[in-house]
Parts: C-alpha cells; sequence; structure tokens
C-alpha cells in the first residue's frame, strides 16, 4: 500500500494548489496525474511528480549502496529514506523542485496540462567500451537530456547527426530519429541508463546486438503479435489472443485478454516471482523470460519505494509472500478450474509447549506492530524495514540466536530450513535462545492450500455476480472510486484469461466498470490486480500495453508459461 500523505508544509496552503493529468514532457504527450503547489503558473513551490514518472520518463535513476538508497539525476543526489513522499491517485510522488530547478528545467501549467521542457543537447561523442566493458555505450552531450521509456523503445532527447546513428547501427542498435530525439528501438527494458555530469553524459548499459526481425516484433501492436512464430504451436492448441471494446453505460473500454481452455496440456497458468531474493523491481519480461512464459502480466501489489511484495505470492508449495488484510485472492493446482476468495494465512507460535503468540505476516514488506515471520524464500539476508525491531531464529525447532536492532539494520542471514521471528513496534521477543517454539499455519480459505497462490484485490466477479467489497479487504475510498488502467485474471467455464483493460477513449475504468465490462463478455470469476501505472501486459517477449504508456517495474506477475518451464525468474 502507498504510504499515507504527509502533512503540507507551513509555507504552501492548501488553497494554493493545482492538479492534473496530462503531461507534455519534452514535446512528448503522456498521461500521468501531477500536483503543483504555489501561485502562479511558471514558478511552483512544489511539484510532485509520480516516482515512476520521474524514472521512466525523465530519466531519474535509483542507486543503492552501503550508505542507503538514493534518487540520481544528473549529479544531483538526494537520499530516497530522506524525501517526502505523498500519494497522488494510485501513485507514490516526491517533489521534483529540487532536481529540475538545478538542472533549468521550464514547468508551467495551463488547466489539467503540466508542461516540462528541456532543451535538447547535441549529441558531441560516442564512446564504446571495450573488453569485459563492451556493452557499455557513453554519449556524451552538449548538456543535460531527457531520457524517457516509450513501451518497448528507449527515446533519448538529443540532436544526432546522420553519421552518428549509422555507428549505432553498426553495433546492432535500431534507430529512428524524429522531432522528439533518438530512439532506440525495443531497448527500454533491455538497457540501464544511467545520467553524469561534468562532462553531461547519459551512459547506456546492457548494449547487445539485436536481430531486426526480432526488434520489429517486438515494437509491433497486440494485432501482430500473436502472428510472431513461438506463438502459431499453442494456438493451434486452444490459446486464445484478442482485444475488442465493451460499452459500459456511455464509456467504451477496452480489453486485451489472453485464454487458455481450463486443464491444458500445453500452457500453465504460474505466478512469475524473482528467486533469488522478493526485494526488488523488475521489468516483466525479466521475470516472464527465465520462465518462457509466451503471455504475462503484472501481478499483486507492492511498495513502489521500498520495493517489497504487499500480498499472497505462492509458488510450488512454498510462500514467497503471505497475504495480508483478508484481501481477493486466487489459488490452483495445474491450470484451473482457479478457486477465488479473500485469504488470510493464520500463523501461531508456541514457545517451550505452553504460551500461544501469534504472527501476524509472512515474508511481507507490509509492516505492522507486533510478531512476523521470514524463511529463506525472502532472500539469504533480512534488513530491518522498520525504527525498532529485534528478532530469534529457530532452527530445528529451537532458538538459536537472537538479534538488536543494529543487527537487523547490517543485516542478518535467514536460515537455510529456519525462520527468522521478528518484533515490531516494542513489541517483546517470545522466546529465549534454547527454547523450544513450534509454529502452526492455517489458511482461512481452501484456496490457500494450493500449490499456486496469487494475491491482489478486491475481488470483481464470483458465479457471475459482482461482489466489489474494497472496504472488506482494506482497500481506502479514494482507491475505490478511482478511475485507472487495470489488470484481472479472471475465468469463465471454458478458460482461464488474463486481461489489461484500460479506456477506449481516454477514460479509464473504475473498478465496477471493470466488472460490469467482464460480465458482458461471460466471465464467472474475477480478481482485480495491481493496475495504474503496474499494468501491462506481454505477448512473445513483445509489450503490448502498458498503464501509462512508460515501461514499468514490478515485483511479481502471473503467466502462461509452457508446460515444464523454470517459472523462477533471476
Amino acid at each position: 500500500m502507498p504510504p499515507p500523505p504527509p502533512v503540507p508544509s507551513a509555507e504552501v496552503r492548501l488553497t494554493d494548489q493545482f492538479s492534473g493529468d496530462r503531461l507534455t514532457i519534452g514535446g512528448i504527450n503522456t498521461s500521468s496525474s501531477w500536483l503543483w503547489q504555489g501561485e502562479g503558473a511558471t514558478n511552483p513551490k512544489r511539484l510532485w511528480l509520480p516516482l515512476d514518472l520521474l524514472i521512466g520518463q525523465i530519466g531519474f535513476q535509483r542507486q543503492s549502496d552501503e550508505g542507503g538508497e538514493r534518487l540520481e539525476w544528473y549529479g544531483v543526489q538526494l537520499p530516497l529514506s530522506g524525501l517526502q513522499q505523498r500519494t497522488i491517485g494510485d501513485e507514490v510522488a516526491l517533489d521534483a523542485l529540487p532536481w529540475l530547478n538545478a538542472l533549468g528545467v521550464q514547468v508551467n501549467r495551463s488547466k489539467n496540462t503540466l508542461k516540462v521542457e528541456l532543451p535538447q543537447p547535441h549529441l558531441k561523442t560516442l564512446r564504446q567500451g571495450k573488453g569485459s566493458s563492451a556493452n557499455r555505450l557513453v554519449m556524451d552531450l552538449s548538456g543535460p537530456a531527457l531520457v524517457q521509456r516509450q513501451g518497448d523503445d528507449l527515446l533519448l532527447q538529443i540532436k544526432i547527426t546522420p553519421l552518428q546513428e549509422s555507428h549505432l547501427r553498426r553495433i546492432g542498435l535500431q534507430t529512428r530519429r524524429g522531432q522528439g530525439g533518438l530512439k532506440l528501438l525495443g531497448q527500454s527494458s533491455k538497457l540501464s541508463t544511467l545520467t553524469l555530469k561534468e562532462p553531461w553524459r547519459v551512459v547506456l548499459d546492457g548494449i547487445t546486438p539485436t536481430n531486426p526481425s526480432t526488434s520489429r516484433r517486438q515494437y509491433q501492436a497486440f494485432q501482430r503479435a500473436l502472428l510472431a512464430p513461438e506463438m502459431q504451436g499453442p494456438i493451434k492448441k486452444g490459446l486464445v489472443l484478442d482485444q475488442r471494446v465493451v460499452q459500459v453505460g456511455v464509456k467504451p473500454i477496452r480489453l486485451y485478454r489472453a485464454g487458455v481452455q481450463h486443464n491444458s496440456s500445453a500452457l500453465l497458468l504460474r505466478p512469475l516471482a524473482p528467486s533469488h531474493a522478493q526485494p526488488g523491481l523488475r521489468y516483466l519480461n525479466q521475470l516472464a523470460q527465465p520462465a518462457k512464459a509466451l503471455v504475462a502480466v503484472n501481478g499483486g501489489f507492492f511498495n513502489r519505494v521500498r520495493q517489497l511484495p504487499l500480498g499472497a505470492v505462492r509458488l510450488n508449495n512454498e510462500w514467497l509472500s503471505g497475504p495480508i488484510l483478508n484481501r481477493g485472492a486466487i489459488g490452483w493446482d495445474r491450470n484451473g478450474p482457479l478457486m477465488f476468495g479473500r485469504l488470510q494465512l493464520i500463523q501461531e507460535m508456541t514457545v517451550v509447549g505452553q504460551r500461544r503468540w501469534p504472527l501476524g505476516m509472512l515474508n511481507s514488506g507490509y509492516v505492522q506492530r507486533g510478531l512476523s515471520r521470514y524463511t529463506r524464500a525472502w532472500g539469504p539476508t533480512y534488513r530491518a524495514l522498520s525504527g525498532e525491531e529485534q528478532a530469534l531464529t529457530l532452527r530445528e525447532g529451537r532458538v538459536d540466536a537472537v538479534y538488536d536492532q543494529a543487527a537487523l539494520v547490517r543485516g542478518v542471514p535467514l536460515p537455510l530450513g529456519g525462520d527468522l521471528i521478528v518484533a515490531r513496534g516494542g513489541t517483546a521477543l517470545p522466546a529465549q535462545v534454547g527454547d523450544a517454539v513450534t509454529i502452526n499455519t492455517r489458511n482461512s480459505n481452501p484456496l490457500g492450500e494450493r500449490p499456486q497462490v496469487l494475491g491482489g484485490g478486491p475481488l470483481l466477479l464470483e458465479k457471475g455476480k459482482v461482489v466489489l467489497n474494497g472496504r472488506q479487504e482494506g482497500f481506502s475510498p479514494g482507491f475505490l472510486a478511482g478511475s485507472a488502467p487495470r489488470t484481472v485474471v479472471a475465468q469463465d467455464k471454458d478458460r482461464l484469461w488474463l486481461l489489461a483493460v484500460k479506456g477506449a477513449n481516454g477514460s479509464d475504468p473504475t473498478l465496477l466498470e471493470t466488472s460490469l465490462a467482464l460480465s458482458q463478455l461471460g466471465i464467472t470469476e474475477a480478481l482485480n490486480l495491481d493496475g495504474g501505472g503496474s499494468t501491462t501486459m506481454l505477448i512473445a517477449n513483445t509489450t503490448v500495453m502498458t498503464g501509462r504508456g512508460i515501461t514499468p517495474r514490478v515485483q511479481n506477475g502471473l503467466g502462461f508459461v509452457r508446460a515444464g518451464s523454470k517459472v523462477l525468474a533471476n
């Protein structure tokens, strides 16, 4: 869940604020919420922009080292933990003015549109690394430039000569020049970027030669993605790919969907999750490709700033992340039919055969006062997630070590086959070294006993009827009333469906409108997954739909994978 909005500072009056949902960044139109604080139309006192927008459409980078995480853009660095945050719509937003002002970026507003302008610099020189750095390309610039991810493509708002462009083509990049600058086709999720100053530079890491035919498939629209060679066999065996517009009242809603028959032997529905550690975000194709997922959508919720899962993910009988807040989830054995319902994991710790203690969460970024449990599925190391923690480790049914806050901040190892019990908010540790301990768990719903589970919420449909009750699942009124792109997992009597949903004329659907649109398609059960800027659909390694036009990073996904494929990502 996003953090609560902060109390506005004293120097900005609540009446001096303006908001909108349209942006023009370097002449490129995009859709995203923003909040302007201050009088006038050219000099705000604060400008709140979503974190994903700063990274995906301007070129900010998240950096981390022993000192913690920081946000950086052309040498202007600020620690992420010290930045004030607030929610705008369904996005976590930061005040971007310290960076924009430092780089001479011009901003102005007109009604619900925000304009962000930075003159395009000239590309001075190109330098490619050698040896182990051969996949690095350094671009020396005459000034700072905007770096934008547009679907599968990376747009550099720079001026480049035909000779320089031909050099990029020689090293295997597919390019396209236009008024917006230089577009590197199919490179959005392949290349990592770094911006530097003195001199001004954009550094691209991950350069690899690209097969032109593959590159073309990567930026084809949904209608052509199904023509990819790897899709032909599954399509003949019953995979359905289509898009259509459904009218709900006066609002046209576009649905992109992929479906397989129940108990398909060729394609299996599987969670797509990282293998070595749950903290961290990845592009959807980085989750889908190792699993050989032909079709994938983003999965459950997560904390965007701390990059931690916020909901149920169970893969092959192992809880990678436990459920929270009695939210909606699906559970299944092989490939359906799916079980839909609301899910809680009830955990209890018994010390020395007598006293019992409830354990609130399992492998979760949802931080609450009390006791929580972490296993090796969380990763090799646990680091403190709050300001007041202590912990103990369990091995073979006994407490073998106790850790204070300082040790947890540095990081403690998570034992193989054991548990770490973390006490937060002043809660006392329930046992001492040497004490015998047992842990018992049970699920509030039988779906939690299935080998595969994925959580989201809220539930939309059950037995063909709308069952939308987001307050029961811990969602805020603002979230429930908002309009946004949606990701949905669903089923009817014949098939399992993965869907990405957005407005056909720019006005996105509410949760109720999404439910009504699904009903028109004969869907009987449906669960909402993470939406908004996270909404993504991938077919044959081609991004065919994103919620905000920006290729997002997500914590987990859901995909149709070839039977027998490995389903954990790197």
